[in-house]
């Protein structure tokens, strides 16, 4: 599970004036339609070829051929595992990192003196941490999931058992409400340092969301039991048997966040076109966002799944607009073709402190309606 603080580190190591780096972000999931038969790799191909062309020196050119010949080395040896590749590779010095996460990115490729961590760090802030406690009245076991994948932070255990009479004789008529009242006794004692131990996981990993998972009775109880700060938090309960195996616990807080990310992204795109309507900060549609992204009035960039339009970019000015222009809008000047507007505009939005956001499912199908693309203005 990769933490901020790695991320840092990555930093305060690689960062090196006059030393570029090699810094990519690729979408290797085998499950969408254009990875699979490796389309991957011609995707990083057509990134490094975009790179190249803008390089100017002899020197950068060797620099860029031997950090961008192995990472393709590595890519086309890769065996996916995750969602995506991220990776920072600098020959100069031998260094080389990389990681497969298991939640989607947006395909780039940077070449600078320092480690490009921005879209990392995004995830980081995107992507909610959930603490998910599996429990019963006797056992329990908490989890954090972060970045699609689950660590569990302790084993089961139970701190007494508790012994139920199968049946009752003369001789237990009158023992048996004892049993169950100290049965129910230990069972609320038990609770009590379950919401204990989930604060202080909640102070030492930080979670957004907490999950409650297991029998009705025991989770029921222990919700009553959570401090304040923590009911706050609740985003759902999920029915789980308490030996479900981490797989099982993963599968079911990913169906909540889903869930949730699918909301947000209505809210978001609801906002968005609600926004456009009055004429007040945002607008929507490839072209009067291209004009926005011209006067760096972008803050933040939406766009659908799927969205992939080409455009061109000015020769002189570095104006983007839609494909079919002849000549800037702006100066006059020659353009060229550029196969993914969408990355081109994300970049532009990065530069100036913006934000860049794909929705999915629903909210995407919403904003096809309204343009396939929109963005929240500064002025």
């Amino acid at each position: 599970m990769v933490e901020r603080a790695e991320v840092q580190s990555l930093i305060n190591r690689a960062s090196k004036p006059g030393e570029p780096m090699l810094s990519l972000y690729l979408d290797v999931d085998s499950a969408r339609e254009p990875n699979r038969q490796r389309g991957f790799e011609a995707a990083l191909k057509n990134m490094l070829r975009a790179l190249e062309k803008r390089l100017g020196s002899d020197r950068e050119r060797k620099l860029f051929a031997a950090d961008a010949g192995h990472v393709q080395q590595f890519v086309a040896s890769l065996k996916p595992t995750a969602q995506s590749l991220v990776a920072f590779c600098r020959e100069t010095d031998g260094f080389f990192w990389h990681q497969q996460l298991r939640v989607p990115v947006r395909n780039h490729a940077h070449w600078a003196d320092a480690p490009y961590v921005r879209p990392l760090l995004e995830l980081f802030d995107d992507h909610e941490r959930y603490g998910v406690v599996l429990a019963d009245k006797t056992r329990a076991r908490l989890f954090t999931v972060f970045l699609g994948e689950i660590e569990e932070s302790t084993g089961a255990y139970s701190p007494a058992e508790v012994r139920h009479a199968k049946s009752v004789g003369k001789d237990r008529l009158h023992s048996q409400p004892g049993f169950d009242r100290r049965a129910e006794h230990h069972a609320l004692w038990h609770l009590k340092h379950v919401a204990e131990m989930t604060a202080q996981l909640a102070d030492a990993q930080r979670f957004d969301r907490l999950l409650l998972a297991g029998p009705v009775d025991a989770t029921s109880e222990l919700e009553r039991l959570l401090p304040k700060r923590l009911r706050s938090r609740l985003a759902g309960v999920i029915s789980l048997p308490i030996e479900a195996t981490p797989a099982q616990v993963l599968s079911a807080a990913l169906e909540v966040e889903r869930m949730a990310a699918q909301e947000d992204d209505l809210k978001l795109v609801r906002q968005l076109i609600a926004t456009a309507a009055k004429k007040t900060q945002a607008d929507t549609g490839l072209a009067a966002t291209l004009n926005a992204l011209q006067q760096n009035r972008v803050w933040r960039l939406v766009f659908a799944e799927g969205y992939s339009p080409r455009g061109c970019r000015c020769v002189n000015c570095a104006a983007l607009m839609p494909e079919d222009r002849r000549a800037c809008d702006y100066c006059r000047s020659a353009v060229q073709p550029e196969e993914d507007l969408i990355e081109c505009m994300a970049e532009r939005v990065v530069a100036i402190g913006g934000t860049v956001e794909q929705v999915h499912g629903p909210a995407a199908a919403m904003l096809k309606e309204a343009g396939h693309i929109g963005a929240f203005l500064r002025f």
